[in-house]
């Protein structure tokens, strides 16, 4: 659930309130979107502890790895962050430094699946969970190589560019067993180009 209200007992109200209604078995994480400081995420992830949060999500400007370093080493409830991040230096940075519990990587910012197998490859090596940042088109494949724990955000929103539909079961998306990502191009996606460019010499 998203949190990061200017009056933060907003949001531990709602937190509270939702933690109540489903109880302590059903998995519940934040998002704050960047939103605190380093001050204000320390006070609030302590506040936080007694939900049992699977994790926060970026507490803190994506960029700021020496906050999130220090956060994380204070708090019991896991950190998580990645999303913004463009390059796979960049994620290793925070894995390396300990800034991060949840890597959240996203293939497309990163550059494409061989920068973000790197940065899950480093993940691996740590035990750390991994939870990809929209696109599930493609994370649920790389999620489900992946060694360790992962969750794979659900967004509906591309739908509509392919034919088919990610088949979702209990709670857990399946694998296609469809060639490449599973999914084809519906027909429609031609009329939504804006523009072409060519970039150097074709064969």
């Amino acid at each position: 659930m998203k949190v990061g209200q200017p009056d933060r007992t907003t949001d531990l109200r709602r937190v509270e309130t939702l933690r109540k209604h489903l109880g302590d078995q059903v998995p519940l994480m934040v998002d704050v979107n960047q939103q605190w400081d380093r001050i204000t995420a320390l006070r609030m992830g302590r506040a936080l502890e007694d939900y049992e949060l699977e994790w926060i999500e970026e507490p803190l400007d994506a960029h700021d790895i020496a906050g999130h370093t220090a956060l994380a080493a204070r708090l019991d409830t896991p950190i998580g962050t990645g999303e913004m991040l463009t390059s796979a230096a960049e994620a290793l940075g925070y894995i390396d430094t300990g800034a991060v519990d949840v890597i959240m990587h996203d293939a497309p910012r990163l550059g494409g699946i061989t920068p973000f197998l790197k940065v899950a490859y480093a993940a691996e090596q740590r035990g750390m969970i991994m939870a990809p940042h929209f696109v599930m088109e493609i994370h649920l494949h790389l999620a489900a190589a992946y060694e360790h724990q992962t969750w794979v955000e659900h967004f509906e929103w591309l739908e509509p560019a392919f034919n088919e539909r990610l088949e979702i079961r209990d709670g857990q998306m399946i694998v296609p067993d469809r060639p490449g990502l599973g999914l084809s191009l519906h027909e429609r996606v031609a009329g939504w180009t804006l523009a072409e460019v060519g970039i150097g010499k074709r064969p």
